[in-house]
């Protein structure tokens, strides 16, 4: 069913590099204001850490791609964009 995910190449992990981290920045970040929602307009969770959260998502998805599948240029390219993203967040937050 899904093939794509299933080719060795670069292009393949900077997609799922930075796709991984949108989509768990905004799963993430509707679920927590949700519960500030619900608790008076207290959020559980700062966004720096929501941000660190998602960042962190792209090492699960590398371990997967280079220990699992053996996928090395998949992993690199996960890893360029884990990279990308560690420094847009270091740049904006210190």
């Amino acid at each position: 069913m899904f093939k794509f995910l299933k080719k060795d190449t670069w292009l393949l992990g900077i997609a799922l590099g930075v796709l991984t981290p949108a989509f768990s920045f905004l799963i993430l970040y509707y679920i927590n204001k949700y519960l500030a929602n619900t608790n008076q307009g207290v959020a559980y969770i700062k966004d720096s850490t929501l941000h660190l959260v998602c960042i962190f998502m792209n090492v699960l998805v590398f371990r997967f791609y280079m220990l699992k599948m053996k996928f090395d240029y998949t992993g690199r390219g996960i890893l360029l964009a884990t990279f990308i993203y560690a420094i847009i967040f270091f740049y904006f937050n210190v």
